[in-house]
C-alpha cells in the first residue's frame, strides 16, 4: 500500500465544495490538495487565499485533463456533473461526486458503463448518512437480526421555509434522494415500485411529498418529505421488523466548533458534520487502498432511477414500476 499522500483537486468551490476542502485540509499529510476550480472567479479565489500552493483553475475541465493530481472531489452544480465525472473517469482518476450523480438515469448509466469499461471502480457519491453513527448502528442492528425481517422502513426529512423553498418535483429530486439511498442501503437491494403524492397549504408556504416504495422483496418504505415556515430541520428513520422495531436515534445538532472547527449555520450540516468527515476519510483510504465503502456509481444510477419513476407517479397520480438496467 502506498504511503505518498493523495494528490486532490477540488471542483466547485461554494458552500458543500469549501467543507470539503476545509475537511481534507485537515487530513493532510494523507491530503495533499494540488488543484482548486470553479468557474465563479470569487469562489475560486477564496479558496485560492486558503490553499496559496494549489493551481487555481476556472474551467473544470481544464482541471480534470491537465492538473497533477491522483483524485477529484466534484462539487459543483448538479447539472455539471456528467461531464466532470465523465472527464475523469476518461482519464482514470478517481473521483467524489456530490449528490446526484447526475441530473438524470440515462446519464448516471453511461457513467456506469464508462466505469465498468477501465475494469477498476473509480466513483464515490456523496451520501454520507451511511457515514452517521446513528445509521451506522440502524444497520448494524438490522443486519444481525435483532428485528427478525424488516417489513416496513419509514423516513421523515423536514426542512424550515427559511433553508429551502422547494417545490413538490424539487422535494423528490434532491431531498428524496439521500432516503432513497439509505431504503436501498437498509434492504440491501433494488426498488420494484414507487408512487407519490403531495399536498401544498393554500398559501403554498407549506409543501409536503409523500413517497411509497416497494423493494425487490417487498420491504415497504414510506418517506415523508416537506418544507414550511413552522418547521425544524428534522429527520428520522424506524424500521418495523417481524419482531421488533429499530428507530434512529435523534441526537442535538453537532456543533463542528467541537472538533475544532469554524460553527457551521446550517443544522443539516451540524447534524451530519462528522459523518461528512468520516466519509472523506475513509474515501481518501479507498483510494489509497483500492477497496471503497461508500455509494457507488451504481448507487447513484439506481437513486436516479427511483427518482424518474417518482416524478412520473407524481404527474400521473398512479404507481409506476421501477426498472434498473
Amino acid at each position: 500500500m502506498s504511503t505518498a499522500p493523495v494528490r486532490l483537486a477540488l471542483i466547485g468551490l461554494g458552500n458543500m465544495g469549501m467543507e470539503h476542502l476545509a475537511i481534507f485540509a485537515s487530513l493532510q499529510p494523507r491530503a495533499h490538495i494540488r488543484a482548486l476550480a470553479d468557474s465563479h472567479a470569487p469562489f475560486a479565489e477564496r479558496a485560492a487565499a486558503a490553499v496559496p500552493t494549489a493551481a487555481v483553475y476556472h474551467d473544470p475541465l481544464d482541471c480534470v485533463n491537465n492538473a497533477d493530481v491522483d483524485a477529484v472531489v466534484v462539487a459543483t452544480a448538479d447539472n455539471t456533473h456528467h461531464e466532470i465525472v465523465e472527464a475523469c473517469i476518461a482519464r482514470g482518476l478517481f473521483v467524489f461526486c456530490e449528490k446526484p450523480l447526475t441530473t438524470s438515469a440515462d446519464r448516471s448509466l453511461r457513467l456506469v458503463n464508462a466505469e465498468r469499461a477501465t475494469g477498476r471502480r473509480l466513483v464515490q457519491v456523496d451520501y454520507m448518512r451511511r457515514y452517521d453513527a446513528d445509521y451506522q448502528d440502524v444497520y448494524r442492528a438490522l443486519q444481525s437480526g435483532r428485528i427478525g425481517e424488516p417489513v416496513l422502513i419509514s423516513q421523515r426529512h423536514r426542512n424550515p421555509l427559511a433553508v429551502i423553498n422547494f417545490d413538490e418535483q424539487q422535494l423528490i429530486t434532491s431531498s428524496a434522494s439521500h432516503d432513497i439511498d439509505v431504503f436501498r442501503w437498509l434492504c440491501g437491494e433494488d426498488v420494484s415500485e414507487v408512487s407519490a403524492i403531495a399536498k401544498a397549504s393554500r398559501d403554498e408556504s407549506t409543501v409536503f411529498v409523500v413517497l411509497t416504495l416497494t423493494s425487490q422483496s417487498g420491504v415497504l418504505g414510506i418517506m415523508e418529505l416537506g418544507r414550511g415556515p413552522g418547521l425544524d430541520y428534522d429527520i428520522g428513520c424506524e424500521i418495523v421488523g417481524s419482531s421488533g422495531v429499530l428507530t434512529l436515534a435523534s441526537p442535538t445538532p453537532t456543533d463542528s466548533s467541537a472538533d475544532g472547527d469554524a460553527p457551521l449555520p446550517e443544522a443539516w450540516m451540524q447534524r451530519f458534520h462528522r459523518a461528512y468527515r468520516s466519509q472523506d476519510a475513509a474515501w481518501l483510504a479507498g483510494v489509497v487502498g483500492g477497496s471503497f465503502t461508500g455509494a457507488s456509481s451504481y448507487d447513484g444510477y439506481a437513486t436516479n432511477v427511483v427518482i424518474d419513476a417518482a416524478l412520473a407517479s407524481l404527474a400521473s397520480g398512479r404507481p409506476q414500476s421501477v426498472r434498473q438496467t
